[in-house]
């Protein structure tokens, strides 16, 4: 049975019955998972954050983390292989059933992140794509949101170890694969797409969030917390940088 899951908070009604909408088209049946980062009290707020004094991760943004760990958390417990997440602002373009039997028959040997969005990701374009059922996928050098994404077993074991406490938003896909923490592939087609109404800034306080924080400031921090990776594949990423740089290329 296919595993799919919905991050959706309780109080988005009107994004629940989009996004379920969404699942029908394809006779996929998700598991509803939604944790409130505003509930939180202050105490628990700081304690979810890795360096708290430093982090610049709000509450929505702790929210959506939370609720992400959970289905990792899941996985691990259930001994689930593969797992199709979405977030509630998404439109189903294609049918992603064909990408997920597949990679259910076939599973991999390392940790694994499969990203089915379509917005500025970069790839290495080396004439060798990755078939999965009836799609090509590219090895990616860097990818852009968490609004769906196919992860095995082993990416969410290790994105769950680095992430306890919360270190950065649950999308920071370039530094994961840096970290050595998971291989990152994008599509060549975009099967999950954003909605046109709930995928805007304004709808999104995670977003808001977001966008408060200088981009100078996340830079710093982000920098602060690759430092702290091992250095091998650290040293890893720039060899693999020098290997492909004239291979990289950017979806549109």
């Amino acid at each position: 049975m296919k595993k799919v899951f919905v991050i959706n908070l309780p109080r988005s009604q009107d994004r629940r019955e989009s996004i379920l909408k969404e699942c029908a088209k394809f006779e996929l049946e998700p598991e509803i998972v939604g944790v409130d980062g505003q509930n939180l009290t202050e105490d628990e707020f700081r304690q979810l954050k890795f360096d708290p004094d430093r982090n610049h991760l709000g509450k929505s943004q702790i929210g959506c983390n939370l609720s992400h760990f959970s289905i990792y958390r899941d996985m691990i417990e259930k001994d689930i292989p593969v797992a199709f997440i979405l977030e509630d602002d998404s439109v189903l373009n294609l049918d992603p059933r064909p990408i997920l039997d597949e990679l259910e028959r076939q599973p991999a040997d390392g940790p694994e992140v499969y990203l089915l969005t379509h917005r500025n990701n970069l790839y290495i374009d080396d004439g060798r794509p990755r078939w999965i059922g009836d799609m090509r996928f590219y090895r990616a050098w860097d990818g852009n949101g968490a609004n769906g994404y196919i992860i095995n077993r082993k990416a969410a074991a290790n994105l769950l170890d680095f992430q306890t406490p919360s270190k950065v938003t649950v999308d920071m896909w370039k530094l994961f694969q840096r970290g050595g923490l998971l291989q990152l592939y994008v599509c060549e087609k975009e099967i999950v797409g954003l909605h046109q109404e709930f995928g805007l800034l304004k709808y999104s306080s995670l977003e808001n969030e977001r966008i408060s924080v200088a981009k100078r400031v996340i830079g710093k921090y982000t920098l602060y917390i690759l430092k702290q990776l091992p250095f091998r594949f650290r040293a890893r990423y720039y060899f693999l940088k020098l290997r492909h740089w004239h291979n990289i290329r950017r979806q549109l």
